[in-house]
């Protein structure tokens, strides 16, 4: 038998396949977690308050809690007491690391963000701890009573009811939820206030008027609503149901959690079935319904509607750990009896304290193991589909449903492996976790940023640090005269150096470093995001530019970006005078050369090139292909930092200048951008073509580089223009929503460029723009005036960096979308820049960009 279909792999994947916790609550800030009056250890495994909660330390699956918790704390426990002496003792000591071993193995967390005094953390402050950033769910209950609150403090418009005013902004607050990329679902309390028997039409308007005045006789200011009126909840359910299948239709997914069946006394235990919810389940069929916690003790109803209707889900959690180990393998099996796997999710419930996560999954896990076993050994599944169904529960369901798209690897174990003899190491699902254990010797971390000149910046730091950064258990502080720096560290006029911001590293981008001399230690290298003193997106930051406008398309129309860059190097010849020591001119690596050819002379580079590919192969980074240019020495590479580190072993100089030899073809980096889906291309183009002289100065950022926009190069020649598949027009199509754009070189910051260019897509989008140039299929450079007039090619492309950064100042739409400051600085900046090389004689220029990229 293979040993990855075994009994023994099945228990593996069960016990360390990484999970998406689809409905838990905040953690508690470190000194609530000790306050155990106002929040009781207790509570960890009992749904019991006042009074009553200290009856559950005689409970089964409190006193199971305490055999367990032991493991977590590192010191057996066998009182009560000392489980709550531990618990302090962890929080004191290192809280951070209780809560990371509490959630070992979780991938990423959908927070109930109810919970948001200052006792608790933010939804974003629990990112620290998994492999994916937290999201949100919205509680619809704990939008109106904070509307209804906030009504009682403003004023109204002559003729303005206190029903037509409150009714709009819940449906505002419901559509900018909608909107947003933090917000994954929604979430009904009504279980709790008026029950599950929902009225699935809308009540008229005079008894929903009554209804909220109702529940404004209930409260106060002060004191504050509790929104537990029938009429008013039936109808915060309906029109939540009613956007959510509206926006569906459009592409947005995002579900509506019901709480159901177990609850503290404030429930009413009859009308918490999910059998009451049938005819609303009915009534929206294209709306995702979850019915949250197992609904205990009503089990089997709820499975069975995830059975019979398409768009309802059974979510299993909160029983873990607050039933008996029997209890929760029967729940597990009642869950299976009819439901479709596909419609299982996990959940923990989890909340204030560290120990609710820990002990949920530690015990679902158990009794999924045991009874996902017993069904194997009985025949009722194969090994691979129990596998299939444990990965669907803890992860790939709610990855689906709530459409996350998260890649959370793991990592099988074979018979005899390090992972089989310490599984521990495929349990933790964290980005760095699973980056170490692939590289344990790593010793240091190169933290980059690439600033407005395109130059690579660098802090390095021992890998104990950077894990302390990466947690983000303390922050790097850069001056924030990057914003106005050229690089030679000089700055604009109107730079400052006062104020700083903060480099997060994003773990996505983490990798091991190639091409090292050696003995270099092993060391990676990672990019970072800038962010401010309180924690949030930067303006100015050329990373999170293009990712809030990818996010916009993905946002606003449904759009899915891909972009890739074709990387082209030069290699050049030192020549070192013997005297200085000093490199005084450089010249081709060979000269005997044509375009895909191997000559006698560049057949010496081929081990040059075959030792990049195969330290780029050696980082996971594989090239599709590599080929001679039109140019000498010149060769398209996946990594410019390989390549240029290969190139300085071998003695030669790499270089992305654009024209570092004038008789040349010259360096460009091409991009590719390609849309899904691509129905909407039209537009998206045109939005392009109306902007491209402004996008110019992001794409071809120096003087330099505009010494390629000519005819007959096949660099784009000098009208704004596209064909399918022509080489000299700026923009070729080459399939139904892909494009390759040849107007950038390597001297561009390619975050800013290619922010310039999707804003420019996104604003043809926003306006519907038509696409009024037509396909050009020759150089639109040979053809006359009216002929390009024909075709609608208009506009001349700029001939220097002057009179695209003139378009740029000009251009208010694109400012506007990649941040006025982002822009300003930006435009200061190459400004000065510009000034600084015109100044220089032109040998001189081209040594100082040769010696910078």
């Amino acid at each position: 038998m293979d040993p990855l279909d075994s009994l023994d792999s099945l228990r593996h994947l069960l016990r360390f396949h990484p999970l998406i916790d689809n409905h838990a609550h905040n953690l508690l800030q470190r000194d609530a977690a000790q306050d155990y009056d106002t929040y009781p250890l207790e509570a960890i495994t009992s749904e019991a308050h006042g009074r009553a909660l200290p009856n559950a330390q005689s409970t089964l699956p409190l006193l199971r809690a305490i055999n367990q918790l032991g493991e977590l704390y590192g010191t057996p426990c066998v009182t009560w007491a000392e489980v709550q002496d531990a618990h302090a003792h962890c929080v004191r000591q290192d809280y951070d690391g209780l809560i990371r071993r509490s959630l070992t193995g979780t991938h990423a967390l959908l927070l109930d963000d109810l919970l948001s005094d200052d006792d608790v953390a933010s939804f974003a402050w629990h990112d620290r701890f998994t492999g994916a950033a937290t999201k949100r769910i919205v509680r619809i209950e704990a939008v109106a009573a904070s509307l209804i609150g906030q009504l009682m403090s403003t004023e109204r418009r002559p003729g303005e009811s206190v029903w037509s005013q409150f009714r709009q902004q819940f449906l505002d607050v419901l559509s900018s939820a909608m909107d947003d990329a933090n917000v994954v679902g929604f979430k009904s309390v009504i279980c709790y206030r008026t029950g599950l028997d929902v009225d699935p039409h809308s009540g008229d308007e005079a008894l929903l008027t009554a209804s909220l005045h109702r529940t404004l006789d209930s409260g106060t200011r002060s004191t504050g609503y509790r929104v537990e009126d029938k009429p008013l909840n039936d109808w915060l359910v309906q029109q939540t149901l009613k956007l959510i299948t509206l926006k569906k239709k459009g592409g947005v997914v995002k579900p509506l959690q019901f709480h159901t069946g177990l609850g503290d006394n404030d429930i009413n235990l009859v009308t918490a079935n999910p059998a009451y919810l049938q005819p609303l389940i009915a009534l929206y069929p294209d709306a995702d319904i979850v019915l949250l916690h197992s609904a205990y003790p009503y089990t089997r109803q709820a499975g069975y509607l995830a059975s019979v209707y398409p768009n309802v889900y059974l979510d299993l959690g909160e029983v873990f750990p607050m039933v008996s180990r029997e209890a929760q393998e029967t729940i597990i099996r009642q869950s299976l009896e009819i439901t479709p796997a596909s419609r299982l999710l996990w959940s923990t419930d989890g909340h204030f304290h560290p120990e609710t996560f820990w002990l949920a999954n530690k015990q679902f896990r158990q009794a999924l193991e045991k009874v996902l076993i017993d069904y194997v050994q009985h025949n009722d599944y194969n090994i691979s589909q129990a596998k299939a169904v444990a990965a669907d529960i803890l992860f790939h369901n709610s990855n689906r449903l709530y459409q996350l798209k998260l890649n959370a690897q793991y990592t099988p174990a074979a018979v005899g492996s390090p992972l089989a003899k310490r599984p521990e190491m495929a349990l933790s699902s964290d980005p760095l976790d699973a980056f170490l254990r692939q590289n344990p010797d790593i010793q240091y971390v190169w933290m980059q940023w690439v600033d407005y000149t395109a130059t690579l910046r660098v802090r390095m730091f021992p890998i104990d640090e950077f894990t302390r950064i990466a947690r983000k258990q303390r922050r790097v502080g850069i001056s924030l005269a990057v914003f106005w720096m050229l690089q030679d560290d000089s700055m604009t006029q109107d730079g400052s150096t006062t104020g700083q911001f903060y480099l997060e590293p994003d773990l996505t981008s983490l990798y091991r470093n190639g091409a090292m001399p050696t003995p270099a230690t092993p060391s990676a290298t990672v990019m970072s995001f800038w962010r401010s003193e309180t924690d949030e997106p930067l303006e100015n930051c050329p990373r999170t530019a293009l990712q809030t406008v990818v996010e916009q398309l993905h946002r606003n129309h449904q759009i899915d970006v891909l972009c890739g860059f074709e990387i082209e190097v030069v290699f050049l010849k030192p020549t070192i005078d013997q005297q200085t020591g000093q490199i005084t001119q450089y010249s081709p690596a060979t000269t005997n050369h044509s375009w895909s050819q191997v000559t006698s002379e560049t057949r010496r580079l081929v081990p040059l090139l075959e030792e990049v590919c195969r330290t780029l192969a050696s980082m996971g980074i594989h090239l599709q292909q590599f080929h001679a240019e039109s140019s000498p020495g010149q060769r398209p590479f996946a990594a410019r930092q390989v390549v240029a580190a290969v190139a300085e072993q071998h003695g030669l100089r790499a270089t992305l200048h654009p024209r570092p030899l004038p008789d040349g073809a010259g360096n460009a980096a091409h991009a590719h951008i390609s849309i899904n889906p691509s129905t909407q291309e039209g537009s998206f183009l045109a939005g392009i073509l109306n902007h491209y002289p402004s996008i110019l100065a992001f794409t071809l950022s120096q003087d330099a580089s505009y010494q390629r926009v000519c005819s007959g190069m096949w660099t784009g020649s000098e009208w704004v223009a596209w064909g399918f598949q022509n080489r000299e027009t700026p923009i070729r199509k080459i399939s139904p929503g892909h494009w390759e754009v040849k107007s950038m070189d390597g001297l561009a910051n390619p975050y800013l460029a290619m922010a310039a260019l999707l804003a420019g897509g996104l604003i043809g989008l926003e306006a519907r723009s038509p696409l009024t140039v037509q396909e050009c299929t020759i150089d639109a450079a040979t053809l006359t005036a009216p002929e390009r007039s024909a075709l609608g090619i208009t506009t001349p492309l700029p001939k220097s960096l002057a009179a695209s950064l003139a378009a740029l100042d000009k251009d208010q739409a694109l400012r506007s979308l990649l941040g006025p400051h982002l822009v300003q600085n930006y435009s200061a900046v190459k400004h000065a820049e510009m000034a600084r090389l015109q100044a220089m004689p032109e040998t001189e220029r081209r040594m100082w960009l040769l010696e910078r990229y």
